[in-house]
């Protein structure tokens, strides 16, 4: 016999409050409550608008908007913004860009523009990971978290810098000491 009661699925969109005017989000998240939408996922392209300058964060608009999807009864699912550090932080080290196979650096202006191995880049990441998470990881509509955004998509995962080469001949040497 075949089974009465499927089991219950759930719906979730992408959401980049960052983009729009706040005044338009509690009518993006009603319409996502009347469509059936029970998970949102933000946040992980606004470093720039998380920290828009050096050590000057505001993650007021987020909790802001974590209030008003909870208000909807939806679930925010925060993702870390480590995917696209900002201009001020590329131009503080421009050696975190990655190189490509001819040496030459990519350039900032979409994802995965960095080389994961830089340890200045990878110090940054851990410290405004920890700053979001201290603002919003408590908030009741939290549901959970994505951590980056598509490692290696777009040809991006490999990196011939100096930085990578090094984190490489580490790993090298304790796989095989």
């Amino acid at each position: 016999m075949p089974n009465q009661n499927p089991p219950m699925r759930s719906l979730g969109v992408c959401y980049y409050p960052e983009h729009w005017n706040d005044n338009r989000w509690p009518v993006d998240l009603r319409q996502m409550q009347s469509l059936g939408i029970r998970y949102v996922r933000v946040g992980e392209f606004a470093w720039s608008r998380f920290e828009p300058a050096p050590g000057k964060l505001n993650f007021d608009w987020l909790q802001h908007f974590l209030d008003l999807a909870g208000s909807e009864q939806i679930k925010v699912i925060v993702g870390t913004p480590t995917a696209t550090p900002p201009k001020w932080l590329v131009d503080s080290m421009p050696d975190m860009l990655a190189l490509d196979e001819n040496g030459l650096p990519l350039q900032f202006g979409s994802r995965r523009h960095y080389c994961f191995s830089h340890e200045g880049y990878r110090n940054e990441c851990r410290r405004i990971v920890i700053q979001l998470a201290e603002a919003v990881g408590n908030h009741p509509s939290l549901f959970g978290w994505q951590i980056d955004n598509e490692f290696g998509c777009h040809g991006t995962a490999l990196s011939y810098s100096t930085a990578a080469r090094g984190r490489f001949q580490q790993w090298l040497q304790k796989r095989y000491q």
